[in-house]
């Protein structure tokens, strides 16, 4: 009883069948990439158990489940795992296969690890700025801002996954009360709304006018979801003070009055605070002479720690990223006429396990083919002419 499973789990035809899912799993995932865009895609195949493949997109869907990479790299590990315990022995001459495979385990665990724990966020600073957050592209969340005396902020965020009608969030002296949600919409002036737009509408701030409708999830790399919703103030106790339609596609916050002072509210992607600033000293866009061909991107930058008193210049460029503080900063693109810097700001604390995973690779092969070719040329040396 306890062998059969053993068996079934070091088999060389399980080893196969895994590679030949894996080979149409990323087969299917380029097709869909298509449509779905690299983001998706590496979400709902790479990185789920079972996914759901569409095999006549369109109207008419007809999905049928093949294993995703995360269901397929754990049963590699433990096929692996299997045949080392079953069939490989910890002998001399077996040293090299098995930092082969050590090293390939490494590899998967590695890709597992970085699923789990990686985040990709961006920095966009503008000359002369310091910003000490990133953001999430495609997340969004709503925030209600209580500024205080001292020229402080005080931010209450709601993550976009509690966003939905009917959700209230109960603050201090108020409530905020989500009216209508629309992941991704169209907002249009009022006047150019047609019978599909939504009826409700704002009472309050510079969203009265507008009309939305809800829209597909955007999938493609370079666009984004509107993340839109009507929002309600209730006072405890009293009644709603009107209607704010919240955005990302509208810049800063909305005001409003409640438990007698001011507040801000606003929809926007996602911010990851960090202990520590950096300021855009200066951004350069070199081209090469006589052309408009880009040569180079760099960032000048100075480095503001408070609890390590560091302060710093560094400079960011292609293929020169900046590692700090458990992130690392790659200088992603520009825009405002060179004047404002885009940062990829990556956090993986397993980053380092695909080299060490590789260069365990290629120690392993080296050893293997080193003996094949010691054994080829004692033998031939043991060959002897004839009389």
């Amino acid at each position: 009883m306890i062998f059969r499973p053993l068996k079934f789990f070091s088999s060389l035809r399980l080893t196969v069948a895994l590679l030949s899912f894996a080979m149409v799993l990323i087969f299917v995932a380029t097709l869909t990439q298509v449509e779905l865009g690299i983001y998706e895609v590496q979400a709902k195949f790479f990185r789920s158990w079972i996914a759901w493949w569409d095999v006549m997109p369109g109207a008419k869907k007809f999905l049928i489940p093949i294993p995703g990479g995360t269901l397929l790299g754990i049963l590699l590990i433990v096929n692996l795992l299997a045949a080392h315990g079953s069939r490989f022995k910890l002998r001399w001459n077996k040293a090299g296969m098995i930092v082969i495979h050590s090293g390939i385990l490494l590899m998967l665990l590695g890709e597992i690890f970085t699923g789990l724990l990686g985040r990709e966020a961006q920095m966009t600073i503008n000359e002369g700025e310091i910003s000490n957050y990133s953001t999430f592209p495609r997340e969004t969340e709503l925030v209600v801002i209580r500024p205080d005396a001292d020229g402080m902020e005080t931010v209450t965020a709601i993550p976009q996954a509690r966003l939905k009608a009917g959700a209230e969030f109960p603050l201090s002296g108020f409530s905020v009360k989500i009216h209508s949600y629309f992941p991704n919409s169209e907002i249009l002036p009022e006047s150019e709304a047609t019978e599909k737009f939504d009826k409700i509408r704002a009472t309050e701030g510079f969203g009265k006018g507008y009309a939305v409708r809800l829209t597909p999830r955007e999938t493609m790399d370079d666009r984004r979801d509107l993340t839109t919703a009507f929002v309600e103030v209730i006072p405890d106790g009293g009644n709603s003070q009107g209607r704010w339609l919240l955005s990302n596609a509208f810049k800063g916050e909305q005001s409003f009055e409640a438990a007698g002072r001011l507040w801000k509210m606003a929809i926007r992607p996602r911010r990851l605070y960090h202990p520590f600033s950096i300021k855009l000293l200066d951004f350069s866009h070199d081209r090469y002479l006589g052309t408009d061909v880009p040569k180079n991107f760099s960032s000048k930058i100075k480095i503001l720690n408070p609890d390590t008193g560091e302060n710093r210049e560094d400079l960011i460029y292609m293929n020169h990223p900046l590692r700090y503080g458990g992130l690392t900063f790659y200088q992603a693109g520009f825009e405002n006429n060179d004047t404002t810097t885009i940062f990829q700001v990556v956090r993986n604390p397993v980053w380092t396990l695909p080299y060490i995973s590789c260069a365990m690779v290629g120690l392993g092969l080296l050893w293997v083919f080193s003996q094949h070719l010691i054994k080829a040329i004692a033998r031939r040396n043991k060959i002897t002419p004839a009389p």
